[in-house]
Order: structure tokens, then C-alpha cells, then sequence
């Protein structure tokens, strides 16, 4: 009897800005595609608060209550100075505060990589990360140390111990490569360097907002790795949906990737045991 395939999604989403509309259209799309895990991968704030936009709390507070088990937290620019407010307002009894810092988070079989963001602040991001577990707490014993801007320091040992899992999906707020997902100067050329180091079957970045949609391109391959950025509007939420397949419920590399871009209505399929496989655009069939 041929043994059932294990599955896990993800939901990504980057570059929300405090936006009601976007924060409304992630509630939507975590109802519609009913991830196991959500993965917001930067940006989620902003220093804005108004008419259109959330406060810091109200972003905490609809998050925390959104109907997923995982939600993990990838820092971009605009986590800052307002994140002592979002992690005093985490209902932290309800929901523990998971933020990936250089880290890594597994989902079933699925082992999730995030980054740190080099750009703004990251001192009120490590001083309320505990140093020895991926948990936000409002006033933990020590503090997380700021990572140094060479990923040759700290990820090396972090790949060691995590494995080929570890390649499996990446996060990280700034793209590892520029055009068509980044306009030159918007990319991060030390996470590029860590790319063809480590050779990661997915990225999922944002920051950029505009190129994807300048190009007209969301995915592009640096070397064996699928790098993805749907960019982000002030009116369409964009977001992707990815759906690992499994052959064991042990940490493993996927046999399979399906990646969904919306509202580009467009998906990918990677398959890990052909490295040099190109994958092909598919038309995106009605969600099940």
C-alpha cells in the first residue's frame, strides 16, 4: 500500500503597513485558504496610525486572534521604535509571539528559515527576543544579541545544525536578488550571497513593493533557488500560498512545492528532486 503524503501550506504575506484594507484581506484569505501556518514576512507595521490604518495595538490584538496554529513574524524596516507597543499589547496568555531572528521554525516535517532585516533599528526587535527560543515576551531575563550584518557568522552554524530541512523556505524581508523583484540598490546582496552558498528551494521576500509589479514578474531564479516577491498596492492585498508535500512526517526536504501568487492568479510548481528543473507557469485552479 503506497504510503500518504504528508502536506503543509503556508501563507505569506509582507508589506501590510498597518493598512485596514490589507489587514482585513489577510483575515480573508487565512479564512479562504486555511493555511497551517502564516508567515508575515516584514512590515507588517508602520509608525502611521489614522483614518485608514490600525494602531500598533489593534494590529497586535487582530493578529493574535487570527484562526491559524502558526503564526510566525519575520522583522522588516518598519518593525521599530513601535515595537515595544505591539509586544505589550500580544495577548501573550492566548498566543505566544513567535518571531524568526536568524532562527528557525518547523511545521510538521517543514523547516522554516527567517532572517534578520539590516535595515533600521533591530534593538527593540532583540530586547524583548529571548536568546534561547524564537518567543517574544514583554520582559524576558536576557535579550537576544543583535546579529552582525554577515550572514557568514551567524548562518553557517545555524545550517549545520538544521540540515538539508534547513533549505527548504526561507524568509526574509529584503529580496536576495534586483530586477525583475527589486529595482537595483533594494536588494540585499549579503542574503544573495547566503542563496548561492546554501542553495534554498524558496525565498519569499517583500520591501520592495513596485518592481514585481513594473516587471510584471513575481518569481525568478537565482541559481537552483526560486525567489519570490508579489509586491504589494494600496488597494489589491497580494499574498502567496505555499503547499509542501511530504513522503514523512520527520523534519525532510519536500518532494514537492506548489507556490500561489495572488491576485496574480498565476502558480508555480517546484520540484526539489530535479534541481535543474525550470518550473512552469500554470493557471491557478479554483481553491478546494
Amino acid at each position: 500500500m503506497k504510503k500518504e503524503s504528508i502536506h503543509v501550506r503556508v501563507l505569506t504575506a509582507t508589506d501590510l503597513h498597518q493598512s485596514k484594507l490589507h489587514y482585513r484581506g489577510l483575515a480573508s484569505a487565512v479564512d479562504q485558504h486555511r493555511p497551517d501556518a502564516l508567515a508575515l514576512v516584514g512590515d507588517f507595521l508602520d509608525m502611521m496610525a489614522g483614518r485608514y490604518h490600525l494602531d500598533t495595538a489593534e494590529c497586535a490584538k487582530f493578529l493574535a486572534d487570527l484562526p491559524v496554529e502558526h503564526l510566525l513574524c519575520v522583522r522588516g524596516n518598519h518593525e521599530d521604535s513601535n515595537w515595544p507597543t505591539f509586544v505589550a499589547a500580544w495577548p501573550h496568555e492566548q498566543r505566544k509571539l513567535i518571531a524568526l531572528y536568524g532562527s528557525a521554525y518547523t511545521v510538521g516535517p517543514l523547516v522554516i528559515v527567517g532572517f534578520p532585516c539590516l535595515l533600521g533599528s533591530e534593538f527593540d526587535w532583540c530586547a524583548h527576543l529571548s536568546p534561547d527560543s524564537n518567543q517574544m515576551r514583554q520582559a524576558p531575563e536576557k535579550s537576544r544579541e543583535c546579529l552582525v550584518a554577515v550572514a557568514q557568522t551567524w548562518l553557517p552554524k545555524l545550517m549545520h545544525a538544521l540540515g538539508p530541512p534547513g533549505r527548504s523556505l526561507w524568509l526574509a524581508h529584503e529580496c536576495p536578488i534586483g530586477p525583475p523583484l527589486a529595482h537595483p540598490g533594494a536588494f540585499n546582496s549579503t542574503w544573495n550571497g547566503a542563496v548561492e552558498r546554501f542553495l534554498p528551494h524558496v525565498v519569499i521576500s517583500g520591501h520592495d513593493h513596485d518592481a514585481p509589479l513594473d516587471s510584471g514578474q513575481w518569481q525568478a531564479r537565482l541559481g537552483r533557488t526560486l525567489c519570490v516577491n508579489v509586491g504589494q498596492t494600496d488597494i489589491d492585498f497580494h499574498y502567496t500560498v505555499l503547499d509542501f508535500e511530504f513522503a514523512s512526517c520527520a523534519p525532510s526536504l519536500p518532494s514537492q512545492i506548489r507556490i500561489k501568487a495572488f491576485p496574480w492568479l498565476s502558480e508555480i510548481v517546484v520540484d526539489p528532486k530535479c534541481p535543474e528543473h525550470q518550473p512552469s507557469n500554470l493557471p491557478l485552479p479554483k481553491e478546494t
